[in-house]
């Protein structure tokens, strides 16, 4: 039976770190999710459908990793610094698409294919069988290789997994339920994944409109100190309802300035500027090395001054 031309890989719900019998957990690695078909060759697909093989010399030979055709595994591709997975040195792979950029990067940024999860197996679908029985078939079917690895999963002890994580830096667990089918497309309760993130204080440095989207407000700019200077971090836009928009824009009105309080303003289409005298609190995964801030998410205002909102006391 042929393969099909693409799956929709199956998503988790968000959840805090758990114990249970019932669920296997393992980390969540912080890459590029990736399904990948195997056959007589390898063939890739990104989480949106776009075929990717191209772009990873690397794995193009991840076929000759199964004991049989008609494979298709689910994983994610991730690229390591210092030995943990690193997304700003993905980012170098995810965005080369010239000849010489891709060979470039598989030199100096090499990638590893970790594979979570087995959907067929000489050309029959596994999807309606549970997942533990898929891992055993997992295990027994992929010979790991330097650029093919098997994500380990643990039993039951979810919250002792996320502390360890938390504890490398790592960006968090998930949780799946034993008996769980895999079911494409769908974002399901089956698999539950806890994130660790950070939270830290920013100034409001003006916000940004969008005529298509929100046309009040769309999303906050984000500043720090550096020194004497105000330094920019981004901006901030989920978690921003219409009730709190409409606080925010009450409380800047008087605040309007012409020219922006950052030394580095990003350039942005339409944006209102403002005294740096507002600080928010913002939650995130962790910090681009170009000062942006991953998965931020707006969580309120704080009553501080804002000369204590400091580089220096990013986590």
């Amino acid at each position: 039976m042929a393969l099909p031309i693409q799956i929709a890989p199956m998503l988790a719900v968000s959840a805090t770190p758990f114990d249970s019998p019932a669920y296997y957990f393992e980390i969540k690695w912080d890459g590029l999710r990736c399904l990948a078909f195997l056959e007589e060759a390898t063939r890739l697909q990104s989480r949106n459908g776009r075929t990717i093989t191209f772009q990873y010399l690397e794995l193009a030979d991840l076929h000759r990793q199964v004991k049989a055709a008609g494979v298709v595994l689910d994983g994610e591709i991730i690229a390591l610094s210092d030995g943990k997975p690193s997304f700003s040195r993905l980012q170098n792979r995810m965005h080369a698409t010239s000849a010489a950029g891709i060979q470039a990067g598989a030199r100096h940024h090499p990638v590893i294919y970790v594979v979570f999860d087995l959907l067929y197996y000489k050309g029959q679908s596994l999807m309606a069988r549970p997942l533990e029985a898929r891992q055993e078939l997992l295990h027994r079917v992929v010979t790991p290789g330097p650029h093919l690895i098997i994500s380990e999963a643990i039993p039951e002890a979810g919250q002792a997994l996320f502390n360890r994580v938390a504890a490398l830096g790592l960006e968090g667990i998930v949780g799946k339920a034993k008996n769980s089918p895999y079911l494409p497309g769908k974002r399901s309760p089956h698999w539950k994944k806890a994130r660790v993130t950070k939270n830290a204080d920013f100034i409001i440095c003006g916000y940004t409109t969008n005529p298509q989207g929100r046309a009040d407000l769309s999303a906050l700019v984000l500043g720090l100190y550096a020194g004497e200077k105000l330094v920019s971090y981004g901006l901030v836009g989920t978690g921003l309802g219409q009730k709190e928009i409409d606080h925010l824009l009450h409380l800047f009105t008087p605040f309007r300035r012409a020219k922006p309080p950052l030394a580095d303003p990003p350039a942005l289409p339409t944006v209102h500027w403002l005294e740096p005298c507002f600080v928010c609190e913002v939650e995130y995964l962790a910090v681009t090395p170009d000062r942006h801030l991953r998965h931020p998410l707006y969580k309120g205002l704080r009553d501080r001054p804002p000369a204590e909102c400091r580089v220096e006391n990013l986590r």
